[in-house]
């Protein structure tokens, strides 16, 4: 019923420490939400924009933009990582231009467990007035989760990365 969905819809604004639960949005799982969000943010790019994602992304992460810019001929921007498996921070700082249109990187590596240094990321493209989306699939579990703290844009993952039930898949819309 309505009613459950938005008791639902309160405890995961809660949880996440949204500034409402109108910022929460349910989805099938995380893959679905971020397709979601490519196709809206699809619908504002054109050719020569581009997306930035990071080298340690999950496959979640990278086939969504990637279809995307291909359908819109936006280019795909990837920051790269050192022999440690950490992102380059001085090569985001190059990537991010007056042509991104979003950033969407992972919280956390499923691969190699990198944590990333998403606030730096963030607030970097803040001041160039850049979008962020975080795909926490690999890091709402370790209690990293508030959003507002994090100031993203975007923040997706799905219910079973925290013990819930498979099939549900959360999207915060600040």
């Amino acid at each position: 019923s309505d009613a459950v969905i938005d008791e639902a819809r309160s405890a995961m604004a809660d949880f996440l420490n949204a500034r409402s639960a109108k910022e929460i949005v349910f989805g099938p799982n995380m893959t679905s939400l971020t397709f979601q969000m490519s196709r809206s943010i699809g619908r504002m790019l054109e050719p020569g924009d581009e997306i930035i994602i990071s080298h340690l992304e999950h496959h979640a992460n990278i086939v969504p933009w990637q279809m995307m810019c291909e359908r819109k001929g936006a280019v795909l921007r990837v920051i790269p990582i050192n022999d440690a498996g950490e992102i380059i921070l001085e090569d985001y700082h190059k990537l991010l231009s007056s042509k991104t249109r979003i950033v969407s990187v992972t919280q956390a590596s499923n691969a190699l467990g990198t944590v990333l240094p998403v606030k730096e990321i963030i607030n970097a493209a803040h001041a160039m007035n850049i979008p962020v989306m975080i795909d926490g699939a690999q890091g709402i579990q370790h209690g990293i989760l508030d959003v507002k703290t994090l100031d993203c844009d975007f923040y997706v993952f799905s219910g079973h990365k925290i013990y819930g039930p498979k099939g549900i898949g959360v999207l915060y819309v600040k």
